[in-house]
């Protein structure tokens, strides 16, 4: 009877063990595809995104695709980008948060 309870306990053991196992691999997954947005609606400054949470690929600048992750940051862009380079620095990231802030 020991021998059965035995085999019983290493197979629930082995059972658990590819449940957990499988979790773990799908959570880099699941964590990947959350977006800019989500993290928008617990932004502390009134539901925008920080200016670090856009600037994806950290150069300092958020450049066009990175503002699409934003809505209504495109229409704003061109009048924000003050040296019209293409790219928002963070004052200008500012500026162009309050401009977004005065079409509503």
């Amino acid at each position: 009877m020991k021998a059965r309870l035995r085999q019983q306990r290493s197979t629930f053991l082995l059972f658990m063990g590819a449940i957990y196992v499988s979790l773990m691999a799908a959570l880099p997954v699941v964590t990947a595809r959350l977006s800019v947005a989500h993290y928008a609606m617990s932004a502390p400054n009134g539901g925008q995104p920080t200016f670090e949470q856009l600037d994806r690929n950290r150069d300092g600048y958020v450049d066009r695709r990175e503002a699409a992750a934003l809505p209504g940051l495109e229409a704003v862009f061109d009048a924000a980008d003050r040296r019209a380079d293409g790219r928002l620095d963070k004052v200008e990231y500012a500026k162009a948060l309050a401009m977004m802030d005065e079409r509503k």
